[in-house]
């Protein structure tokens, strides 16, 4: 669906350049898109940032120290969407709400929901066919990639070795950034 809506874009507005930004898992899939479309990809740029390359790899890190928090977090959110969907649509998804509460990792609920819904065998399958870091040395347009070590999705197997990495794609890693933000308070 991407690439076609890009490639709309481009038809309706003409020649006027065209970057995306990504974070997290849309980074992972922004980086996927680059590599797969190679140069027939309309963007001119892109940027991507705190993005979890590995997704198998990501999920099992979350499992560890403070990330639970922060994979609890996430996980509640996805489970509340689901929830609605249920209700709102009863048997829409391949889970019941006895099996959706039950979850407890986000690993579990891409096994049950997101791989099913996909197309994919299970989570490891998903897992492995869209993670973007096997594919990042294809990426053809100029592409700033931006991690922090205190990332609390990820750990060193998300960060793309530098060797691999095309001239057209800049790496920066911070120190500090992770999105720490997703369990913040917002004040309106």
């Amino acid at each position: 669906m991407a690439p076609g809506f890009l490639h709309w874009l481009k038809r309706e507005f003409g020649p006027a350049p065209t970057a995306a930004v990504g974070y997290s898992l849309g980074g992972n899939m922004l980086g996927c898109l680059l590599a797969e479309e190679g140069d027939r990809c309309p963007l001119d740029a892109a940027v991507i940032v705190s993005a979890p390359f590995m997704l198998e790899a990501c999920s099992y890190h979350m499992d560890k120290g403070f990330s639970r928090v922060y994979q609890r977090y996430l996980l509640n959110l996805l489970k509340a969407n689901a929830s609605r969907k249920l209700k709102a649509y009863p048997g829409s998804l391949p889970v019941d709400l006895r099996q959706l509460k039950g979850m407890r990792r986000i690993r579990e609920f891409d096994d049950m929901i997101t791989a099913k819904i996909h197309g994919f065998a299970d989570a490891l399958d998903y897992y492995r066919q869209c993670s973007a870091m096997p594919r990042l040395s294809d990426i053809t347009k100029p592409t700033l990639i931006i991690h922090a070590k205190d990332d609390p999705f990820m750990d060193h197997h998300s960060i793309p070795p530098q060797e691999q990495l095309p001239a057209n794609v800049e790496y920066q890693l911070t120190e500090q950034g992770g999105p720490r933000w997703l369990c913040q308070r917002h004040s309106a």
